[in-house]
């Protein structure tokens, strides 16, 4: 099925001449084997040791984004810039911010390596997420977390989140407090969304078994925003059925339903609520995301997302956790 569902990303770009979106099925091909390939030999010692890399590399980002600030106020202080570090957009830039802070929470969680050195890369990566303001990313690192404290049964510590979440909505919406950036700015960017969904919608009834490929969007409309053009439709859900239609968004979502099945059924095999906590919370939060924007469709985040949910592999080879904590800082 997954092999067809190659194919179809190819032939159907091919058939519209959607260039950009048969460049872009052709990575998705090469990535999804990357991550295919990461499954079959993941162990989960080398698992482990990828997040614990991954938190360091954040640091670098973080430190190109800070310096990116300085220059900013140096030479340009009238404008508020939103600070996209290495990414081409500062929404993908907050996607890796978010995912490396629930890394870190998880890392803490699970009592591996050094609490305070995971403590300051996660607090160092909410500095970037004030830095990017992408209002998103919020409710993603909130979703994460708390898909993390109900999985690895922290109650009490959940407790504690959920109610310092509703002190923030309070201190947000009654008291005004400036907490999370360009918030005052979210009814111009809904407004804009819902006249994407609007247009994707419109064209998925119109073509509803095959779509037009990846970006099938951009292709269609052609569409642009402050002399930007508008690459997707800015959903996971409707860019899916937009990209693939029905027959398409099928082939995929057996894939992707059967990996998840198969995760579930090792999370009750194993016993085990580490690797499976962190798929499910980086998972969970990315769908959460995704129904109001499309940043995994990226040469930066879809690996790194690939990279997490690899994990399964480790699990799949009913091994236990026997981690050397030696290595870690």
């Amino acid at each position: 099925m997954l092999k067809i569902f190659f194919g179809y990303v190819l032939v159907i770009p091919f058939l519209y001449k959607n260039w950009l979106g048969l460049l872009v099925g052709a990575g998705m091909i090469m990535a999804i084997t990357f991550g295919l390939f990461m499954r079959s030999v993941m162990t989960k010692e080398l698992y482990e040791r990828v997040l614990h890399l991954i938190c360091i590399l954040s640091l670098t980002s973080a430190g190109y984004a800070m310096l990116e600030k300085l220059v900013n106020l140096i030479f340009d202080s009238r404008h508020n810039h939103r600070i996209a570090s290495v990414f081409s957009h500062p929404n993908y830039f907050g996607t890796i911010v978010g995912t490396v802070i629930i890394i870190c929470a998880y890392k803490i969680l699970t009592n591996q390596g050094n609490k305070l050195f995971y403590f300051l890369v996660g607090l160092v990566n909410v500095i970037s997420m004030y830095l990017c303001k992408s209002m998103f990313v919020w409710i993603e690192v909130f979703i994460g977390i708390t898909i993390l404290l109900f999985m690895l049964n922290y109650y009490h510590l959940l407790i504690v989140w959920l109610s310092a979440a509703i002190l923030g909505i309070v201190g947000i919406f009654v008291l005004k407090l400036p907490i999370i950036p360009r918030l005052s700015d979210m009814g111009v960017t809904i407004s804009l969304r819902e006249q994407i969904w609007a247009l994707a919608i419109k064209q998925i009834k119109a073509t509803p078994l095959f779509g037009h490929g990846f970006l099938s969007f951009s292709f269609i409309f052609n569409s642009s925003y402050r002399n930007n053009r508008i690459p997707h439709a800015h959903s996971i859900y409707l860019d899916m059925m937009l990209n693939f239609g029905i027959v398409g968004s099928v082939l995929f979502l057996w894939f992707l339903v059967k990996y998840y099945v198969t995760l579930f059924y090792a999370r009750i095999k194993e016993k085990n609520t580490m690797i499976t906590s962190l798929i499910l919370a980086v998972s969970i939060a990315a769908l959460v995301h995704g129904a109001t924007d499309l940043t995994l469709l990226w040469i930066q985040t879809f690996p790194l997302f690939l990279i997490l949910i690899s994990g399964l592999g480790a699990d799949e080879k009913n091994g236990r956790y026997h981690i050397n904590t030696d290595w870690f800082f």
